[in-house]
């Protein structure tokens, strides 16, 4: 039998714009799908249909449709905003059969199913791999089972992170800041000048240079190029304090030159893909800055837009696994590098504060490199920072 879970936030079943739909909309969708005997978009047709299965077998129901009235019972189960018959509907779509218990070949289907929702081909292919990493994970003693409640506990595990009294004052004092005001003088409002340059290829891993802090964002050459030469550029100062610790000058001379405009002592890096094969452009360049931390220049992140968020149970179990492979081979399992990736699309409202609270009264040059649409927010976002706190943003864009 299930503990009561005392987590304040439940997987959904449902995407975020769908999560507010009152019944009365949905009814009519039901009305028009039913007269072109239509169903759930195709991105999450198999997950739909294991869903049903599940929904349909719980309430005795034979056949492969249903009614309005029972559609609106079903609905209710899965948008409702109890925690406990989330989770409870989620892990019932494990173990169909009740038994508490789930064999090797459960969570061969169940990774291969939410790979399949979630593209991640990759993971798709090595379903086998994977599931056999988990159960000896879990059935250290080869039972040939893992106990449902062992799996619970892994969903339930979350990151903690220690947050000082004073940055959490700084946090709060910043989110006032950043506030929607209306103003009661609209005739003129200054703005903070906004630098744009683009498109540029290989200049723009020399122009970056001039900042002491940059976040570089996107997914592409230019991106990597950068951050290739911070790598290099890191490598040379090190060089160049070891030769002086040694006493040799002899070519730290002919070195030196180039490296003096180097200014940056801070970068974050955000990979920002569609696609998981586009991690396997930057493999290796993020497990070499990963190796490097103990320089603290280079902070990576990587997120993958095609996977449901992290509390969608469509992703739920990619979380499992992602998190038992992780802490036993140092390896994402979504982007194959030693850095572990997020799921849907950064919080960059969020990034720019952190950046603002970590650099107060800094100079921020902000890389954007990817598709425009994106670009629009993080151009705003330069502007609402740059103008109402003392660090000052510059944005520069490369469209492709």
């Amino acid at each position: 039998m299930r503990t009561k879970s005392v987590t304040p936030k439940g997987l959904k079943f449902i995407s975020k714009e769908d999560e507010n739909m009152a019944w009365a909309p949905l009814e009519k969708r039901f009305e028009d799908l039913t007269k072109y005997t239509n169903g759930m978009n195709k991105d999450s047709q198999e997950f739909a249909e294991e869903l049903f299965d599940l929904l349909t077998l719980r309430r005795n129901i034979i056949g492969d449709s249903i009614d309005k009235e029972q559609m609106k019972h079903f609905w209710g189960q899965i948008s409702g905003q109890s925690f406990d018959s989330r989770l409870q509907t989620f892990f019932d779509m494990i173990d169909k059969d009740e038994d508490g218990r789930i064999t090797q070949d459960d969570v061969r289907k169940i990774i291969s199913l939410s790979a399949s929702i979630n593209k991640l081909s990759n993971i798709k292919n090595q379903a086998d791999e994977y599931a056999a990493s988990i159960m000896e994970e879990l059935d250290p003693n080869d039972l040939g089972y893992i106990m449902i409640d062992d799996l619970e506990m892994l969903l339930l595990q979350a990151p903690k992170h220690d947050v000082s009294p004073e940055s959490k004052n700084l946090s709060h004092m910043l989110s006032q800041q950043l506030k929607t005001t209306q103003s009661g003088n609209p005739i003129r409002r200054c703005f903070p000048k906004v630098l744009i340059n683009g498109p540029y290829g290989g200049a723009a891993a020399q122009y970056y240079k001039k900042y002491e802090v940059v976040l570089l964002v996107g997914s592409g050459t230019p991106i990597i190029n950068i951050v290739k030469d911070i790598l290099n550029n890191i490598k040379a100062k090190d060089d160049e304090e070891n030769a002086l610790e040694n006493g040799s000058t002899g070519k730290l001379q002919k070195k030196k030159s180039g490296r003096t405009n180097f200014k940056t002592t801070r970068a974050y890096f955000y990979w920002v893909t569609s696609e998981q094969g586009s991690f396997d452009m930057v493999k290796d360049i993020m497990n070499e800055a990963a190796e490097m931390d103990e320089y603290g220049v280079i902070e990576m992140h990587a997120y993958c837009t095609s996977v449901f968020e992290e509390d969608d149970a469509r992703s739920a179990f990619i979380t499992i696994l992602q998190s038992l492979y992780h802490a036993r081979n140092g390896i994402d399992v979504v982007s194959g590098t030693r850095v572990k990736s997020r799921f849907s699309e950064p919080n960059w409202r969020d990034v720019y504060k952190q950046i603002t609270l970590n650099h107060i009264g800094s100079g921020i040059g902000v890389f954007y490199f990817g598709e425009p649409a994106p670009a629009k927010e993080l151009k705003q976002l330069v502007h609402d920072f740059s103008q109402k706190t003392a660090t000052k943003f510059d944005f520069h864009k490369q469209n492709f």
